[in-house]
């Protein structure tokens, strides 16, 4: 029984771990935009930088070289707290993805943005805080 419990742990720890939503380690950069976010998937960083209810999400190689947008398609929906979660649409500007968040009377908002290269599919997470 001991030996079973310990096993169901260690595989559940493991499941856990890989999950889409884990961040795959710290990049080796700084962020480049003033109270940029940095979030690492499997190939590429993803940073967020806000200016009031504009959110700017920028792409980096594992170097912190910039990455055209247009190389992924991103499904984002942000989680209002206490209501609901919904889509959010961000432009692509080619050099980053944009959009004007409503915050909906919340102060804090969960971005989650799913990740589609055309080779493989990742996830990133921020939250932010309406100031």
């Amino acid at each position: 029984m001991k030996k079973l419990l310990t096993i169901t742990t260690l595989l559940a720890s493991l499941l856990v771990y890989a999950s889409p939503d884990h961040d795959h380690g710290a990049p080796t950069f700084q962020p480049k935009k003033k109270n940029g976010i940095l979030k690492s998937a499997h190939k590429n960083h993803f940073e967020l930088a806000r200016e009031g209810n504009k959110i700017s999400l920028y792409v980096y190689d594992e170097k912190g070289n910039d990455v055209p947008t247009t190389d992924f398609k991103l499904d984002t929906k942000v989680e209002l707290p206490k209501k609901k979660t919904v889509p959010l649409t961000f432009k692509d500007m080619k050099t980053h993805w944009g959009v004007d968040l409503d915050w909906q009377g919340a102060h804090r908002v969960t971005l989650k943005i799913g990740i589609d290269d055309g080779k493989d599919k990742d996830s990133v997470k921020f939250t932010i805080e309406n100031k």
